[in-house]
């Protein structure tokens, strides 16, 4: 009777152990995002329309917003990786979890994995996430202000089996991931491709077709650099946004009769010009009330020019006008140098 209860005991403590040993096994069951294998992006159909949508509605200043809706999807590799840390073999039957898009679900996944994990092995699993537009949509806005950086969040449940019981260890991890680049070069390519169609094109329509392709493209890469040799004292060399109907300017005073030289290079989504004076401060004053003003500088209404003037001593202001434009604001690389 005594070795029967002594023997019950026995049994009775090794089901406590080995229970201790299954809870502890199954407690430090460890599930992370490892990796994102960005694949690829569903877009549109891309034709000139979508493209010169795009491009006009890079007038806003936001290209990678007006890009953002030519996507259909965003497809994606979750790499999971499970690790078991307890000391005896875990089998999990599978995996439930949502996917956030910087702190906003946009889908979810559920993955028969069917494995028994070992003590202290990992294993991955590769799960194969397609996000359509629709999902994505309440996340654009946080897509477009980050300039398609993704923080990407799995958050979940792996269930594993005890006694035939199906026991939930939830789980969240996330990992960082940025579509600007796919973006950018799928819009390049889209315009690079397409570019011999504009040879169908009719003159009348050339200009500001090719016009809207070339804003893109600055948009996208930036527009060609100023790179002038000028020597002396340096004025300027800066970029300014110049708004429609309105201008910007750049004073400087000489303190001698002096050579000044210099150049500019406009960009626009829809027209790359700006008109450019040099005039000194008497006929700056008029140019403010609307008044007709004496210029020793007028570049006319030009995408691009080279300046080079001789000033006696005074003050003098280098003016970017756009004035002519309703609603095209126009970016515009200027240097200037000044030697006596």
């Amino acid at each position: 009777m005594r070795k029967g209860a002594i023997v019950g005991i026995v049994f009775l403590i090794i089901i406590i152990i080995v229970g201790i040993l299954f809870a502890y096994s199954y407690t430090h069951l460890n599930v992370s995002l490892n990796n994102v294998e960005f694949q690829s992006i569903d877009w549109e159909e891309l034709s000139w329309p979508t493209l010169l949508k795009a491009g006009l509605d890079t007038l806003s200043g936001d290209w990678f917003g007006a890009a953002i809706d030519l996507i259909q999807g965003i497809n994606l590799n979750l790499i999971l990786g499970v690790t078991n840390n307890g000391f005896l073999p875990v089998y999990i039957p599978d995996l439930t979890y949502d996917i956030l898009i910087n702190g906003i679900i946009v889908g979810g996944g559920n993955t028969a994995l069917d494995i028994t994990i070992n003590p202290g092995e990992t294993k991955e699993i590769v799960s194969f996430q397609n996000i359509q537009k629709s999902s994505l949509v309440p996340a654009v806005y946080s897509i477009v202000s980050t300039e398609g950086v993704i923080d990407l969040k799995v958050k979940g449940t792996a269930y594993f089996k005890l006694l035939g019981f199906n026991i939930p260890v939830p789980f969240e991890s996330s990992k960082q991931i940025s579509i600007y680049d796919e973006v950018r070069n799928k819009i390049n390519a889209e315009i690079q491709k397409n570019q011999p169609q504009s040879n169908l094109i009719s003159s009348t329509a050339e200009n500001p077709l090719q016009s809207v392709l070339k804003s893109i493209t600055n948009e996208l890469f930036g527009p060609d650099d100023l790179e002038l040799s000028l020597t002396g004292q340096t004025i300027v060399d800066d970029t300014y946004k110049v708004n429609p109907n309105s201008y910007s300017y750049v004073p400087f005073t000489l303190q001698c009769t002096a050579t000044v030289q210099g150049g500019f290079i406009a960009n626009a989504a829809l027209g790359n010009d700006i008109i450019v004076f040099i005039v000194d401060e008497n006929n700056f004053k008029e140019f403010e009330k609307g008044n007709n003003a004496s210029t020793y500088y007028n570049s006319n209404k030009v995408e691009s020019d080279n300046f080079d003037v001789t000033l006696s001593n005074g003050k003098y202001y280098i003016i970017m006008s756009n004035e002519y434009s309703t609603f095209s604001t126009k970016t515009v690389q200027l240097q200037a140098a000044t030697s006596c």
